[in-house]
């Protein structure tokens, strides 16, 4: 690890720097150097591969783009039309663009370089590739998936044989984000004699297997802020003050309209949530609330289009210092942004990845400027959070709260001292509770109190905004489902566990009408209501969206299935009404036809009795084929006065008997092929063959 010199003046370094770099980065308003930059830019001059670690806002971007600009201004031979210089890679746009847009602040003073910026999205591979072959770029300042299309195309005439810089900003990020392949792929396309560098404000096992596939002997450049008082280092400026709040799960949208009234009036603000849904309902919601009319609300996550999400970036970097703005996003914007004049930062829903709250942290106080943030944290649940980031080395306090909502107080114990406790930097101690065995992590839950008359009522504010629109009722139930999939995937799911979460608590705080259906809800009642929230009283058919279009899609849709429903109530209906009359028949059927159906029945086994008997006693010879008299001789011994009646009745079955017998034999020779179906049917008379 290399000792780093303190920051002094841009004049001091060794090697020197050029006049052109003097005059740019004071005509900046970078009168003295930052640690990273006075321990990284000469490593770089002097041909050495680093691997930086600093804290958020110190100053890494220039620390590259400096000694890029000294090397290719320095060659003694110009780079050709085709020839590349230097490329740097950044994990999103808006870092990408920022990183440009630095450089082109130099661009006055090396009118000479010349760079381009790929990040696709706003423009495709093909315009990409006519403006290299156009403007003849020195640098290459991009996003993974673009560079490396860009690169692994012939026909783009992209030539790397010069190259002489490699730099991954935010190298961490670029793991995390699953651009490893693209990584690799690109580092497998450039010349083996380069320099590379790894910036990042923190150090990941991904990023170690990095260092030792791409770098050859880099120098490690680790920038810590001491901390005076207890003697160790922290991970975040020191001129940035990280606060937390205890509240309620119900209470946050709240403590938001006020924080932003007390402290972002004439600020430029970031609030972080968990997902993109959220970020898109609390945007309308928040644009609507009458006490924020002053402010100028943007929304930014992944999700959103390119051309929006780099206009939405633009304008609220554009907004003139001391004019309240507020921009609402994900961890999009938690990395390496440096968007001018941000001096608040809250944290509604605590990260997913707990490195990402210092970076979150790292908008607000950069380069030196004074910076506050905060983070919501539910009460009862989740206060073991502040001691796992003292032991992280991030310094966090109890926010200072003045004139804001009435929250309660924390239990205490019979020394007085709070639940949450006031633990000493880099204790690993997790205080408990009077009564509990063991942590905190083994407490009961408890179900949140109802609101205060406070939150009630502003509650009732927010669903009264909600019922004006349909659209924020579809946000706001996404939003909610977001949510709870979102903290069920907590890196730091021992303190964020998903079984602690009170949903009807969630419901209520989220402004929500009614409860959607998913398995996290299995104890929902008839009603629709849980513990802690009952459903709106509303008109579901009656509730309108404001914009015209969807609202005729709606009703269109709504229409149809009125009428699908009808269609099937009357089908029902009527294959109801033809049971009732099959039942209905078959119990007023005459006796007498069921009697005559029962006799026929009868007669018909009777009659296959008769023929297997008959069939047997020829098989034995008793009788000849077709000779029924002697097999019905021993049985007259009824009366001679029914002797007419009897003769008739052996002539019948006689007739019978042979009738079965010719069918018999018919049906053998179909069986063997000798007489077809239909044939069959002719010869035994049957009325139906020729249906």
């Amino acid at each position: 690890m290399v000792s780093i010199a303190p920051a002094g003046s841009w004049e001091s370094l060794e090697p020197k720097l050029s006049p052109q770099v003097l005059d740019a980065v004071s005509t900046m308003g970078f009168t003295d150097m930052t640690p990273v930059q006075s321990g990284a830019i000469p490593l770089f001059m002097k041909n050495k591969d680093v691997v930086v670690e600093a804290v958020t806002g110190s100053g890494k971007t220039l620390s590259f783009l400096i000694p890029i600009l000294e090397k290719i201004h320095r060659r003694s031979r110009k780079l050709g039309p085709t020839e590349i210089g230097a490329i740097v890679i950044s994990p999103t746009r808006e870092l990408a663009t920022q990183i440009a847009k630095v450089l082109t602040e130099f661009e006055p003073y090396f009118q000479n370089i010349k760079h381009q910026l790929l990040i696709g999205g706003e423009t495709s591979l093909e315009e990409d590739i006519a403006t290299f072959q156009q403007v003849h770029p020195d640098i290459l300042i991009g996003t993974p998936g673009r560079l490396e299309d860009i690169l692994s195309q012939k026909r783009g005439g992209v030539n790397v044989k010069e190259l002489e810089v490699l730099v991954l900003d935010e190298a961490d990020r670029l793991l995390d984000m699953g651009f490893s392949v693209s990584l690799n792929k690109i580092m497998s396309l450039l010349p083996k004699q380069r320099r590379t560098g790894l910036f990042s404000a923190t150090m990941t096992d991904g990023l170690s297997e990095l260092v030792r596939a791409g770098l050859r002997n880099p120098v490690r450049v680790v920038v810590k802020v001491e901390d005076l008082v207890g003697g160790g280092g922290q991970r975040t400026p020191a001129s940035l003050h990280i606060g937390y709040i205890l509240c309620s799960t119900s209470q946050k949208l709240l403590l938001l309209s006020h924080l932003l009234r007390q402290e972002a009036s004439n600020k430029k603000t970031i609030v972080y949530f968990a997902t993109c849904a959220s970020v898109d309902y609390f945007y309308k919601l928040l644009s609507r609330l009458p006490s924020l009319s002053d402010f100028a609300i943007h929304s930014l996550h992944g999700k959103m289009e390119t051309k929006k999400r780099s206009l939405t970036f633009k304008s609220f970097t554009e907004i003139p210092a001391g004019s309240p703005g507020v921009l609402l996003c994900t961890d999009v914007a938690s990395r390496g942004l440096d968007i001018p004049d941000v001096d608040f930062v809250v944290q509604v829903d605590p990260p997913q990845d707990p490195k990402a709250f210092t970076h979150r942290c790292g908008r607000a106080g950069r380069a030196g400027r004074e910076g506050k943030a905060v983070v919501f944290l539910v009460k009862g649940k989740e206060e073991t959070y502040v001691d796992f980031l003292r032991v992280r080395k991030v310094p966090i306090n109890r926010w200072a709260w003045n004139g804001g909502p009435v929250i309660t107080e924390d239990v205490e114990d019979d020394d007085g001292e709070d639940e949450a406790g006031d633990v000493e930097m880099g204790s690993t101690e997790v205080s408990t509770k009077k009564g509990d065995k063991g942590s905190s992590l083994g407490k009961v839950v408890r179900q949140e109190p109802e609101d205060d008359a406070e939150n009630a009522e502003f509650l009732k504010g927010v669903q009264k905004i909600v019922m004006t629109d349909r659209d924020l009722h579809d946000k706001g139930t996404m939003a909610y489902v977001s949510f709870i999939r979102s903290y069920s995937k907590h890196e730091a799911s021992f303190i964020f566990r998903s079984k602690d979460l009170d949903l009807g608590a969630l419901a209520r705080g989220y402004g929500l009408l009614r409860l959607p259906k998913m398995p996290e809800l299995k104890n929902e009642k008839s009603d629709g209501s849980i513990q802690g929230f009952v459903p709106a009283d509303i008109d579901m058919d009656k509730y309108k969206y404001q914009d015209k279009q969807k609202e005729a899609v709606r009703v269109k849709k709504l229409a149809e299935y009125k009428a699908k429903q009808a269609e099937k109530e009357k089908q029902a209906a009527l294959n109801g009404e033809n049971d009732k009359k099959r039942k209905q028949i078959h119990k007023s059927s005459a006796w007498s036809e069921k009697q005559e159906a029962k006799e026929r029945k009868l007669d018909r086994q009777l009659k296959k009795q008769r023929k297997r008997e008959y069939l047997k006693r020829v098989a034995n010879g008793e009788i000849k084929e077709g000779d029924k008299s002697n097999g019905n001789k021993d049985e007259d011994d009824g009366d001679d006065s029914d002797e007419g009646d009897a003769d008739k009745e052996d002539e019948d079955e006689e007739d019978s008997w042979e009738a079965l017998a010719k069918e018999e034999r018919l049906a053998k020779k179909v069986k063997k092929g000798k007489m077809s179906a239909k044939e069959f049917d002719k010869e035994v008379g049957n009325m139906f063959s020729d249906l």
